[in-house]
């Protein structure tokens, strides 16, 4: 096992310190508020400390939802739920969690994080980015599902997955636009699904 060290304790507490200000911010104040000075005054860093750990705001944006979408999969028993299925039903299952995950953390800060201005969702820009990458799990059920021949050949891996997200952010905007009026199972079903199955080797 490794262990690890006071620095590297430190370290993660800092990250820890500064996202759950990012939460703060966005939650209490809205993605307009959210800039790198708010974050250090209600995080009790320095701008340098931030960008030791970050280089933009964005990149903390994608680190704390990696982060926290982790922890709430590990929560809610994720890899059982997924063990055995097919890569189409696991990738389902994988933005059902998401939703989930959505609904946990409150429709205040999904709508601020749903933002045409916050760039951490553009998976054009942060596909296959560090310091983490959210959406990783779909790409490798995608990848896994190429290799045993049951994809289309029409396309990139990296396209039928940026397909995909863009389907689960319609959804999401959506919901965050209705008010969360619907249930996200269900708009997903409708739409992943017929997305999923035209992309299958016949």
């Amino acid at each position: 096992m490794e262990l690890s060290t006071p620095k590297q304790v430190h370290a993660q507490e800092t990250k820890q310190k500064i996202y759950k200000a990012a939460s703060t911010i966005l939650k209490k104040k809205g993605y307009a508020y959210l800039t790198v000075s708010n974050i250090c005054k209600v995080a009790g860093v320095s701008n340098g400390t931030f960008f030791y750990h970050f280089k933009t705001k964005d990149e903390l944006l994608v680190y704390y939802n990696y982060q926290q979408f982790a922890e709430f999969r590990k929560k809610n028993q994720f890899d059982a739920a997924v063990e055995g299925k097919p890569f189409d039903e696991r990738i389902l299952t994988f933005y059902y969690y998401w939703s989930d995950y959505m609904v946990e953390v409150g429709l205040d800060f999904c709508s601020n994080y749903y933002n045409t201005k916050n760039y951490s969702i553009d998976t054009r820009r942060w596909h296959r980015r560090e310091p983490a990458y959210v959406w990783g799990y779909p790409d490798s059920c995608l990848a896994e599902a190429e290799q045993q021949g049951l994809l289309k050949p029409d396309y990139t891996i990296d396209h039928y997955a940026e397909v995909i997200v863009t389907i689960m952010k319609g959804v999401a905007f959506d919901w965050c636009l209705s008010d969360a009026a619907f249930d996200m199972h269900e708009r997903i079903r409708e739409i992943m699904i017929p997305y999923l199955n035209s992309i299958k080797a016949v």
